[in-house]
């Protein structure tokens, strides 16, 4: 779908989406546990990109456990968001099909359930985006909606969007990642928990080859 349409929505929506859409990881156990470990694995100083941060939920948890972040999203009302949620945090306009940081920048990439407006087609250029900025042994933290489900609303949040949410197999990501030049680490799934929308999740961590 047009990156055009997926900016003006996202800007449509910004102020509303932060403030009832979004929850902190810390509420989320299995957000929590992925999160912390993926911190952990990073190495002291290094950088890591949130690709869609969104509101900055991500960036924020990653954040206080010590972690430079460096936020990009393709919409400047998220971004706008983004900075008034956490004054000082490093968040910038950017696609995950063309991420501005330099080959080899970050020590690691979470992607947190920011895959799902890619179409089929488009899902190999960002794992090529992936393990272009990640360092060699750099890792990739994925999260997303799992099955084969098309969503197309035309409102959301009572405003008019123009979106495609997608939700892809595990094996699927998992696939493409390794085509990318990514050792997969784990496969987890877990379903909805009270008050989330009643779908299915799954997390990918993955390892880009030392030699890539």
């Amino acid at each position: 779908m047009d990156s055009t349409a997926i900016r003006d929505s996202y800007d449509a929506v910004a102020d509303v989406y932060a403030q009832g859409f979004t929850a902190d990881p810390a509420s989320k156990p299995s957000d929590h546990a992925m999160l912390t470990v993926f911190a952990e694995q990073i190495p002291r100083e290094g950088l890591v990109a949130d690709v869609g941060c969104g509101p900055a939920q991500v960036a924020c948890f990653l954040a206080d456990l010590g972690v430079p972040v460096l936020g990009f999203d393709v919409s400047p009302g998220m971004v706008e968001v983004a900075r008034a949620r956490r004054p000082g945090l490093d968040a910038r306009v950017g696609s995950m099909l063309d991420l501005p940081p330099g080959d080899g920048e970050p020590a690691g990439v979470v992607a947190f359930y920011s895959l799902v407006h890619l179409q089929v087609e488009e899902r190999p250029l960002a794992y090529a985006e992936f393990a272009r900025v990640l360092r060699p042994g750099g890792l990739a933290l994925a999260a997303f909606h799992a099955g084969q489900d098309v969503r197309q609303p035309d409102s959301w949040f009572d405003r008019p969007v123009a979106l495609d949410f997608f939700a892809p197999r595990p094996e699927e990501v998992a696939a493409g990642l390794a085509a990318a030049g990514f050792a997969m680490e784990a496969t987890l799934p877990r379903g909805p928990y009270p008050g989330e929308a009643d779908t299915e999740r799954a997390y990918l961590p993955a390892r880009k080859a030392p030699g890539r």
